[in-house]
């Protein structure tokens, strides 16, 4: 394995420590900060997958530094509420679709962050737990895994992982809950 392969890895590890960390937040605000911080180092490991001699790579990690966007303007959202608009919901997929094309490499597994990040800008911009929930379930994470498998992320295959596991035990909890209630 390649020195740039596993400083790639590396920065994957990171960036999952800090998804894991950031489901633990109570304030939003350092949620937000801290799923930043996570996008960056995601957008290093694709970055150096990417300079290890997978081209298919740049496009996880262009669609995460549009992330790193969303996510900005999700958190100024709080304050001015016209970021809320229609219009930049579509000037984020457009940003989205925009870089999608120009990192193209030709193979058909690279569209797929793409997809998965126009899943979620929309789901996200519902601001609808279950919605969110859902989107992850069917969309977002089993799009993520395929791409991490083909681009050999381990750190993405595990987090789209702990994503799906999370959403599980939610959902099985809430069901346990409900039957409780009935009885």
């Amino acid at each position: 394995m390649s020195p740039l392969f596993m400083l790639g890895q590396l920065w994957g590890l990171c960036a999952m420590a800090l998804i894991v960390i950031s489901f633990q937040c109570k304030k939003p605000a350092r949620l937000c900060i801290i799923q930043v911080c996570a996008c960056v180092f995601f957008v290093l490991h694709y970055l150096f997958l990417g300079l290890n001699g997978d081209a298919a790579a740049y496009a996880g990690m262009t669609q995460n530094a549009v992330g790193l966007l969303f996510r900005g303007v999700l958190a100024l959202s709080e304050k001015k509420k016209a970021l809320l608009s229609p219009l930049v919901l579509a000037g984020l997929c457009a940003v989205s679709a925009v870089v999608a094309i120009l990192t193209y490499p030709g193979r058909l597994i690279a569209l797929l962050p793409t997809v998965a990040n126009f899943a979620c800008i929309g789901c996200m911009w519902t601001k609808n737990s279950d919605t969110i929930r859902v989107t992850q379930l069917m969309v977002i994470s089993p799009f993520w895994i395929i791409y991490n498998i083909t681009t050999l992320s381990i750190a993405g295959i595990l987090t789209e992982s702990f994503n799906l596991a999370s959403i599980g035990v939610y959902y099985i909890r809430m069901h346990r809950e409900k039957k409780k209630r009935k009885l």
